[in-house]
């Protein structure tokens, strides 16, 4: 009997921060990875949990660490937890807390006013980012209506109540994988442009001319090392190796995906498989991509990834779910197999945008999924067995990111390449150490050449690499 045409819909969220944590003093200087923790890593999960609907999560062992590390509010060193516990701050803190406010809040700004100190206000700031989970704590609910004058019991109250909530999340991952929800997969465990540290002239198939002074093959054995950590950061935690990776920024090369052998999937945008094969048809985004017999490749949908990560928000919110519905049905009706549409996105940085934190538009997304006999939800490695997915071989790739298939985000400017040329100074001189794995890291290079007056922190960023590369 021959199967219903189906789609076959995978959703896989990458939750990354790279490491805010100064190593002079150990203390966390950017409250993101805290912010976060809070809200979407527990809560982005939930929804899978509660619909019983299959995706896949990627988490970089780098936020995996500070997970822990925030798991215990008492030894861990943020500059924002210890504004709050303090009851009066520095000229200083006011400045640091006042400007994570102007960035962006869940709550209307109007909510500050009613701060009358910089304690108040950066716990103000805090409440405002607490998920829907946390929300319902009592806890929050009380402090989220008194607004100001907090006490010192209270702030402790709070500071345990996040703790506990923190603690939950890795159990979450690991108890949702063992449930079959959810696959888990990692990325090179300090979030590096892995094909540009295996080759740096990898840069020129990602469209870059100006490659800074830095020997070819300087890093190469850091890429393996990466890599390597990240596997065993995860079967650590999760008690067997990973099968699956999202490459830091979806970066790959030949070279890359010939040393990760061992890992059976992989991912990266629709823009590199146009780059590496003369035929561009959007249609071959939704097979199966064999490399060289060993690892199965798959192309993000990037036009509906982006809908989620950057419009949708602003839409109304079940106009939108309608919307997504009617493009997976026109990619349905638009070919003659069943297609595989790999939706994957950023899992953290787009909720505050949308209502709710984006509760109204996930939950009636997956409940409206859940009514369609013709999408079936599957997890990375169910792409195995995908009756009516063709599987098409390939052995050539081109190097390049799912930002535009490039890698100008990191490399190619003066102010980027001056970076790779710091880094590899500070590499032949201290060789392959933790720090200088650290400073590897994509989002050093990502802000560089940035303005400073419309990018708040970029100087934090600056310092902390520069921390990185000097620091014994």
């Amino acid at each position: 009997m021959t199967r219903q045409k189906k789609i076959f819909l995978l959703f896989w969220w990458h939750m990354h921060q790279p490491l805010y944590k100064n190593p002079q003093n150990s203390e966390y200087e950017l409250p993101w990875t805290l912010i976060h923790s809070i809200k979407d890593y527990f809560d982005v999960p939930d929804w899978a949990e509660k619909f019983e609907f299959k995706m896949t999560f990627n988490i970089t062992p780098v936020l995996l660490d500070q997970i822990q590390e925030y798991s215990d509010t008492k030894k861990i060193k943020c500059k924002l937890l210890q504004i709050i516990k303090r009851r009066e701050n520095t000229k200083e803190e006011d400045e640091f807390v006042k400007r994570l406010v102007k960035i962006i809040t869940p709550y209307p700004k109007s909510r500050f006013s009613y701060a009358e100190k910089t304690r108040d206000l950066a716990l103000n700031y805090l409440i405002s980012w607490c998920g829907e989970n946390l929300k319902n704590s009592e806890i929050v609910k009380n402090l989220s209506e008194k607004k100001s004058n907090y006490s010192d019991d209270e702030v402790e109250s709070f500071i345990l109540e996040i703790e506990k909530h923190i603690k939950n999340i890795i159990p979450k991952y690991k108890k949702l994988k063992e449930e079959k929800i959810i696959s888990v997969s990692i990325s090179p465990y300090y979030h590096p442009i892995t094909p540009l540290l295996f080759d740096i002239e990898a840069a020129k198939e990602g469209e870059i001319t100006e490659i800074p002074n830095v020997d070819r093959f300087l890093f190469y054995e850091d890429a393996k090392e990466q890599i390597n950590k990240a596997k065993q950061k995860f079967e650590k935690i999760f008690g067997e190796l990973p099968s699956s990776m999202w490459p830091s920024e979806g970066a790959v090369s030949e070279k890359m995906l010939e040393e990760i052998s061992d890992i059976k999937f992989i991912a990266t945008d629709e823009k590199i498989l146009f780059k590496s094969r003369e035929e561009k048809r959007k249609d071959k985004i939704y097979c199966r991509f064999l490399f060289k017999d060993k690892i199965f490749v798959v192309f993000r949908d990037t036009e509906l990834s982006d809908l989620i990560s950057f419009s949708y928000h602003s839409w109304d919110q079940k106009s939108a779910v309608q919307d997504f519905i009617l493009r997976l049905k026109g990619i349905y009706d638009s070919v003659d197999f069943s297609p595989l549409v790999s939706i994957i996105l950023d899992g953290e940085n787009c909720w505050e945008y949308y209502p709710e934190n984006g509760k109204i538009f996930m939950e009636n997304l997956l409940s409206e999924i859940k009514k369609q006999d013709w999408i079936e939800p599957v997890k990375i490695e169910d792409i195995i067995e995908l009756e009516g997915n063709p599987i098409i071989f390939i052995d050539k790739i081109k190097a390049g990111s799912w930002i535009d298939g490039k890698f100008s985000k990191w490399i190619g400017t003066k102010e980027k390449n001056s970076y790779w040329e710091k880094l590899a100074q500070a590499r032949k001189i201290k060789g392959m150490s933790e720090k200088i794995l650290v400073a590897e890291g994509s989002d050093w290079f990502w802000w560089q050449g940035e303005n400073p007056h419309q990018i708040e922190f970029l100087e934090v960023f600056d310092k902390l690499f520069n921390l990185y590369i000097s620091s014994d």
